[in-house]
């Protein structure tokens, strides 16, 4: 998902991750709807993986201390099984070398990747990622976007708000353009890429295109 900044894309994203209450509509996750009356909140949370845009981990804690914490509170699992799983997710970011460090001793790349454990050590159906890699200078943006690229040719389900373009042409079966609150437009990343529908997409196309050439 993609757009100009203030469309809405954070809000909508932590609307579908029930962390923001939306005031109409309804959430459905594989066919269920998670915003009916009587739905357990959190039981739905655990459901939805998030990635925030600002990287959000307990300097306390370490790497694995970050990922085993959500498992141990919320899942209530055995300490082994989620000692089992918190390893698992890490080497699935390749950040199995720097589970005893602390966020302070972690460049911002791999403290990404470990919010991105996080999510997937709680085995959710999908995760929705916040511009997973806007506080990340652009070398350690490309460790962030090759987790990404590795976590989808496994077939990890992701909801991406990014302006990573060759990313999204590389990777995303669906892009959406988000404008002033509203899908603009949707569809494979060759139509954005090719021939976008709308003017409006045409005009943001051209200068998200325009951008990634200089950079």
């Amino acid at each position: 998902m993609f757009g100009p900044s203030g469309s809405g894309k954070s809000t909508l994203a932590r609307c579908l991750a029930m962390l923001t209450t939306s005031t109409k509509g309804d959430v459905f996750l594989t066919g269920e709807c998670l915003t009916k009356p009587g739905v357990d909140l959190n039981k739905a949370r655990a459901r939805i993986g998030f990635v925030f845009q600002n990287i959000w981990l307990f300097h306390h804690l370490t790497a694995l201390g970050n990922v085993e914490l959500g498992i141990r509170r919320v899942l209530k699992l055995p300490k082994k099984e989620a000692r089992e799983r918190t390893m698992q997710a890490l080497r699935e970011v390749k950040m199995e070398e720097w589970v005893n460090h602390y966020p302070a001793q972690l460049s911002g790349g791999q403290q990404q990747r470990v919010g991105i454990a996080r999510a997937l050590a709680m085995d959710p159906e999908i995760i929705l990622l916040d511009e997973p890699t806007s506080a990340l200078d652009p070398e350690l943006t490309g460790e962030v976007i090759d987790t990404l690229r590795d976590l989808a040719k496994k077939g990890t389900t992701m909801l991406v708000i990014s302006h990573e373009m060759p990313f999204a042409r590389d990777v995303a079966d669906e892009m959406i353009f988000l404008d002033e609150g509203t899908i603009i437009e949707r569809g494979p990343p060759e139509l954005f890429f090719t021939n976008p529908r709308t003017e409006r997409a045409k005009r943001f196309m051209a200068r998200l295109i325009k951008r990634t050439r200089r950079e």
